[in-house]
């Protein structure tokens, strides 16, 4: 595939030092095809099996910091259902299996869960046989739930960010991107409390309308100028229209792409290292999008940062990637390093120790120049890679995730003094018991 595909002339500069998370980023960027395929029964299997197995190598390293983990993680997603999901710990995989039994029942009578029914869908589309559809979901729920304690440990802002967004709003995001230079859409203005206030006003550009704590595109809107709107009294209505009085958004500047690859999306996710460095993961590009959002893309590829060149295509991410053209294989990306190095300082410039892993939703625009949409604390995006293969755990477990050796051996937040807290409350706890049980012995 020549450079010009995607209207890209220049040569990329490899003078730089890497910035990639070396073995553990080899390991996700062009991963072996399993003997029976991507998301065959035995591929779906094998990657639940890992997800059991690091369920009870966790459970025999960390025994303390995974059980605590485990009742805040359940109670976050589940309230006090999870109470009993928790309690069930010694044979958990039986427990994620019969959620999610009650969910596909649930789902059955009232609808698609959160994966099937946002704009981002695509991205959680399953095997269309029953027996590997159940294994699958058993698999994507496991993955969450156990691989997500290695990026949130005990902390209970981390955890709390594996469901909703307190903190690391998309005003978050934007104010890192632009202290570090990076460029982000302006903002024409916020609908807030039923009223519109412009930055910008007598606006005559596309609009991107997006909530500031939402996820997947969930809540997004995409309007043109002369065609949706033609004033301010016209994208006042259909504010009030769609959001209401209540909902807060965001009027953002519509950004359009490099004309050679159409609407895309870089999908950049960084680790913390054990030694509060940051390094680069993964790199995705999403492409053959069929509207102005990227979560309707129809192909996906892996992408070398060091190299910038576009690898291989991603049939492991989901079934939909399965028989996709790779026609971009081989093709140059040069802004796919910059756009690295520009999330790498934001991740830095965060100065939170506990957000171990952030996914960066970038594109190239049209003055081929990479622009950042947000981040995301990457909770749903890194398992995906760690239970690729047993390789790809190995090196997530070895290489940044030791449980031995103390905090200079892991980037799992929480693995210091608040685990010695935590201990000391189990301790506590278990004490309180034993003085009551024997002062009723000792009342009988």
């Amino acid at each position: 595939v020549s450079t010009q595909s995607t209207g890209f002339t220049t040569k990329p500069d490899m003078s730089h030092p890497s910035i990639t998370a070396g073995a553990l980023y080899t390991a996700c960027l062009n991963p072996p095809t399993p003997s029976g395929g991507w998301f065959s029964l035995s591929d779906c299997l094998w990657r639940y099996t890992l997800t059991v197995m690091f369920l009870y190598w966790s459970l025999l390293t960390s025994p303390v910091a995974f059980t605590i983990y485990i009742f805040r993680h359940n109670h976050t997603w589940y309230r006090w259902s999870g109470l009993a999901l928790s309690l069930t710990l010694p044979v958990y995989p039986l427990g994620i299996a019969t959620t999610v039994l009650f969910e596909k029942i649930k789902s059955c009578l009232s609808g698609p869960n959160w994966m099937e029914a946002g704009p981002g869908s695509v991205f959680f589309v399953k095997p269309k046989n029953k027996v590997t559809d159940f294994i699958w979901s058993c698999y994507l729920v496991q993955s969450m739930a156990v691989g997500q304690f290695l990026l949130a440990g005990t902390d209970e802002t981390a955890i709390s960010h594996t469901w909703a967004d307190t903190i690391l709003t998309k005003d978050f995001w934007r104010a890192k991107l632009e202290k570090v230079g990076a460029r982000v859409p302006r903002q024409v203005g916020r609908w807030c409390n039923g009223r519109m206030v412009l930055d910008y006003p007598n606006v005559k550009c596309d609009l991107v309308v997006k909530v500031p704590d939402s996820y997947l595109g969930i809540g997004d809107s995409f309007w043109n100028y002369g065609k949706d709107f033609n004033s301010d009294q016209d994208l006042q209505q259909l504010l009030a229209d769609k959001y209401g009085d209540k909902q807060e958004v965001m009027i953002l500047e519509l950004v359009r792409p490099l004309p050679g690859l159409g609407v895309h999306q870089l999908d950049i996710i960084t680790i913390r290292t054990p030694e509060g460095d940051v390094k680069v993961l993964n790199v995705l590009l999403w492409t053959g999008c069929s509207t102005d959002s990227s979560h309707s893309c129809s192909s996906g590829y892996t992408v070398d940062v060091d190299s910038e060149t576009v690898v291989a295509p991603i049939p492991w991410y989901s079934v939909a990637f399965g028989e996709i053209d790779p026609v971009l294989v081989g093709t140059k990306f040069p802004m796919v390093r910059r756009a690295c190095e520009q999330a790498v300082a934001a991740h830095h410039a965060t100065d939170a120790g506990w957000l171990t892993a952030v996914g960066w939703d970038c594109m190239v625009t049209k003055d081929n120049e990479p622009v950042f949409f947000e981040g995301n604390f990457a909770g749903a995006r890194t398992p995906r890679r760690m239970f690729l293969n047993f390789g790809c755990l190995k090196a997530f477990v070895s290489n940044y995730f030791w449980p031995f050796g103390g905090e200079a051996a892991s980037a799992r937040p929480a693995s210091g003094n608040q685990l010695f807290r935590d201990v000391l409350l189990v301790a506590a706890a278990f004490g309180v018991v034993v003085v009551a049980i024997g002062t009723g012995f000792g009342t009988a």
